[in-house]
């Protein structure tokens, strides 16, 4: 076989100037409930006239894109369930996928056909005011991030060849690395967008390279502008219908010609396992063309590395045959490679892989925790697991792998160095403090990212009385630790200036917790130590409320105590959960034990454990909503000082002392051993005959 090189630069994407594009026909979806929510068509060179199609009657829409001519659509119902669905170019009611339950709403999707890829724009999971974009199942709904962006973003946009675009906040055209996440900005389009509005829409016509936005503008009205991608400058076409607020905007396309080769199958790419600047690329040739057609001619494969330009053409394939190549490159990175069949028709569209090649960095820890002390409660264990492999996916040498241990609450390097994966804590502050650690892997080719521990309370006792009240993150809520006991991702959640739905004001907070659709409640919030005393009795008090959307629905939870923060011996206290039906009126609720003796020491020893409150509402119900804890000792201190409060210390509060030590009975200091005087040697002369009777 006959190998063909071109030493080429490095491809550039070509730009298509906003000009007359010609008519084509767009898709989209209204999404005001005002307006009925449907499918409607129209012309790219005239939206003002709209064909209203079908809708779907499970969720309101919130973003979509379509694959050839079918559009995937998210939408969410009357309980903030996000669904997953699809609809044809007629607007029939769509065809459920998947109900995804509290999953994430993308502001924005859009298809990329040169990889079989949806992609969505959203919220990032991990840093506040900025998007990231990430991939979506077309069969399981499941959304994957894959890269913050450093702007808040609304729109998202792939082009035929994959490129990536989308639009931030202020209305500019950013093009996106869509491996790396690097960007690039284009320019401002000119378009006003409504600010308190995140719903955008942005699509390709992948046949002509034109690039189209449907805005929701200042003016509260669907535009749709044409966007040149070399200046990123919009042109206004026309408005939409009569405004309507579009999402989804979309265009059918079906790639390449009708006897051209279909796209070559099962492409992967295996870098070196030994860290050589190799790697062997293998794919599956097509065995038919896009109309269904059988090839019977042999084919060309090109292979094009994106990274550098590089071109391979491959000639005299057959089709149907199972090929590898290995590729050479001259230094470690990572590499985008395609790989298209080419005949006599025209050439395929790409498939493309990306991997690293070479030595990479070490990528990072994983099961980074940050667990209490079994034997000191002023000692943080932590540990984590060695990363299997490079940051990029690619070889690491592991003989020089060290850590480094950061306490990122106050930028302290508790160790560095380290050649083992666990470290204890022993220097911790001396206030009660929420502790949080970075572990970095690093050896001679670089420096890995830094994987964050779960965050842990720990610090000397708090003392009773004590009262966690949930309206102030730094006095009191900060301190609380959520568990997910049963580990369906709906744990308890501390709410600032939450939504006024229960009544209370919007300067309100609580610790929430939402009930999943499936399981029974089963999840805590677990106080900070608490200094607890051998032989007393207490009282823990929590202030609870149900939510009023659903007033008919009742919550229950139970007071647990524990012994950390995790579910080695979690007790339940008392028979029977408390039930909470109540609606938007927050009440107390109250349940008193008492502190035995352990049977180690004296029988009055001090020790710290922890109480919780566990939410154990069935599955189909709403909210509980959690203002107030607090715990106190109800055992009197038996000592002598100012017992009866007259700002002296003196034989009056001796005799009070002693009545309270005979629970109420009336008694008093006077001459008891009869030596002509009331005394100190009367006082422990009565206290010998109470210890003694």
């Amino acid at each position: 076989m006959r190998r063909i090189y071109y030493s080429t630069v490095a491809l550039a994407m070509l730009a298509t100037a906003a000009t007359a594009w010609g008519q084509k026909t767009a898709y989209g979806y209204t999404m005001l409930p005002s307006t009925t929510p449907s499918m409607i068509s129209f012309t790219t060179d005239e939206p003002t006239t709209t064909s209203r199609l079908g809708g779907y009657s499970k969720a309101e829409p919130r973003s979509g894109a379509m694959v050839g001519e079918t559009l995937y659509m998210m939408g969410i119902d009357d309980d903030f369930n996000v669904w997953f669905y699809s609809m044809d170019c007629s607007g029939n009611d769509g065809e459920t996928i998947k109900k995804l339950g509290d999953a994430t709403i993308p502001g924005d999707m859009s298809y990329d056909y040169s990889t079989n890829t949806m992609y969505f724009i959203a919220n990032s999971e991990n840093v506040d005011g900025v998007s990231a974009y990430g991939t979506v199942d077309l069969e399981s709904g499941k959304m994957t991030f894959v890269h913050d962006l450093p702007y808040y973003c609304k729109a998202i946009a792939v082009d035929a060849r994959g490129q990536m675009y989308v639009l931030t906040n202020s209305a500019q055209l950013v093009r996106v690395n869509k491996g790396s996440g690097e960007v690039e900005t284009v320019g401002s389009t000119g378009v006003t967008l409504a600010s308190w509005w995140n719903f955008q829409s942005m699509e390709f016509d992948r046949e002509t390279g034109a690039l189209y936005l449907a805005a929701w503008g200042s003016d509260e009205k669907s535009t749709l502008y044409s966007i040149d991608t070399a200046s990123g400058l919009a042109t206004k076409v026309g408005v939409i219908g009569n405004g309507a607020h579009t999402i989804a905007l979309s265009m059918p396309y079906a790639p390449s010609s009708s006897t051209a080769p279909e796209r070559v199958k099962d492409l992967t790419l295996t870098a070196d396992p030994m860290g050589e600047l190799t790697a062997t690329l293998s794919w599956t040739n097509p065995e038919n063309d896009y109309s269904g057609t059988p090839l019977e001619d042999m084919i060309d494969i090109e292979i094009v590395n994106k990274t550098t330009g590089e071109k391979t053409v491959l000639e005299h394939c057959a089709p149907g045959e199972r090929m590898s190549y290995t590729l050479e490159v001259a230094v470690s990175g990572m590499y985008t490679i395609a790989v298209s069949a080419v005949n006599a028709s025209g050439a395929s569209l790409e498939q493309s892989v990306e991997g690293w090649i070479g030595v990479d960095v070490p990528g990072e820890v994983t099961d980074a925790r940050a667990m209490l002390s079994r034997t000191s409660l002023l000692v943080n264990e932590l540990s984590w697991t060695a990363p299997a492999s490079g940051a990029h996916g690619g070889y690491m040498d592991r003989r020089d792998l060290v850590y480094d241990v950061i306490r990122m609450n106050d930028g302290k390097t508790i160790a560095r160095d380290l050649t083992v994966t666990h470290v204890s804590d022993d220097k911790l502050l001396d206030d009660l403090t929420r502790y949080s650690y970075q572990i970095i892997a690093r050896n001679g080719d670089g420096t890995s990212n830094g994987a964050k521990t779960n965050d842990l309370v720990n610090g000397p006792a708090v003392k009773c009385p004590y009262e966690a009240p949930f309206n102030s993150w730094e006095e009191s809520g900060q301190y609380w630790t959520v568990l997910d006991g049963n580990g369906d991702g709906y744990p308890f959640v501390w709410y600032k200036d939450y939504m006024n739905m229960f009544g209370q004001g919007f300067d309100k907070c609580y610790y929430i917790y939402q009930k999943n659709e499936v399981h029974y409640g089963y999840d805590f919030i677990i106080s900070p130590p608490i200094e607890f005393q051998e032989g007393h009795e207490y009282k823990i008090t929590a202030t609870v409320s149900n939510d009023d959307i659903a007033g008919y629905r009742e919550e229950q939870f139970r007071f647990y105590t524990f012994g950390g923060y995790d579910m080695a011996g979690a007790i339940p206290l008392g028979d029977e959960p408390f039930t909470v039906k109540h609606p938007g009126e927050f009440r107390d609720y109250s349940f008193t034990f008492k502190a035995e003796d352990d049977g180690y020491g004296s029988d009055d020893e001090k020790f710290a454990s922890f109480i919780a409150l566990c939410c154990c509402s069935r599955y189909d119900m709403g909210m509980l909503l959690v203002s107030r804890i607090a715990v106190e000792d109800l055992t009197p201190a038996v000592a002598i000082g100012d017992v009866n409060g007259d700002g002296e210390v003196n034989i009056a509060d001796v005799n009070a002392l002693i009545n309270i030590i005979l629970n109420g009975k009336s008694t008093a200091v006077a001459d008891v051993n009869a030596d002509g005087e009331v005394n100190i040697a009367d006082v422990n002369a009565l206290i010998d005959i109470i210890l003694n009777k």
